[in-house]
């Protein structure tokens, strides 16, 4: 072989190991990417186990609130109609009252009558 092929040979073979260098120091980058990435899916899974507890109380929290609701519902319409008894009452009372009012100014009326007629 000449002297000038040999050069050419051993500038393929540095241009090869000096590929083969930068593929490595690639390869050495790419798992630090994926060593970063792996760490923020850890943290992404992390934060979704959170988030999902956080949920899990939201929806806890909001079953009470539902039950207090129905609790105050039915509270309320108990109140309700405790209220409607005594205002049923108030507004039979308030008739006898009354009708008894009428009775009585009639029966003073006829009493009028009588003691001037006498």
């Amino acid at each position: 072989m000449s002297e000038k092929q040999m050069d050419r040979f051993e500038g393929m073979l540095t241009q090869l190991v000096s590929m083969v260098g930068h593929l490595r120091e690639d390869v050495e980058a790419i798992k630090v990417d994926i060593s970063n990435v792996k760490a923020d899916l850890s943290n992404v899974k992390e934060d979704l186990s959170n988030v999902k507890a956080d949920l899990s109380n939201v929806k806890a929290d909001l079953s009470n609130v539902k039950a207090d609701v129905n609790q105050l519902k039915l509270t309320q319409e108990k109140q309700h109609a405790e209220v409607i008894g005594k205002l049923e009452l108030l507004r039979a009372d308030h008739e006898i009252t009354w009708a008894k009012t009428v009775e009585n100014e009639r029966e003073i009326e006829r009493l009028k009558k009588q003691i001037l007629n006498n």
